[in-house]
């Protein structure tokens, strides 16, 4: 998870989480990467204090393709004002023009 550490609360492999899971709330560990059980889920906390875009995802490039990836937008009104859309838009057109002249097929986000 980009821009937090966050606390592991629960966890379970080869099962499906459910409100009678007791979570660890007190001294929990503390990640800033975890590897969720086989089969099973992660229950993490963290705190919303960082303004940003944040990517959760996996590291197995295909897994992103298949949906393993979350964009967490935190505080935007914090961020709202910093964002330069000219240089963001020039820089997509600019990708997407080298794209279609050099004949690159993407199959993914490439995260």
């Amino acid at each position: 998870m980009h821009g937090h550490d966050f606390f592991i609360l629960a966890s379970g492999e080869d099962t499906t989480y459910d409100t009678s899971v007791t979570l660890s709330i007190d001294n929990p560990s503390s990640r800033d990467v975890a590897t969720p059980p086989v089969s099973g889920y992660l229950v993490i906390a963290f705190l919303t204090n960082n303004p940003g875009a944040w990517l959760m995802h996996c590291h197995i490039g295909w897994h992103t393709s298949e949906g393993l990836a979350s964009q967490l937008v935190e505080r935007y009104t914090k961020i709202a004002g910093l964002i330069d859309y000219d240089t963001l838009n020039g820089t997509c057109a600019t990708w997407e023009a080298y794209v279609n002249n050099n004949s690159i097929v993407e199959d993914d986000s490439g995260v």
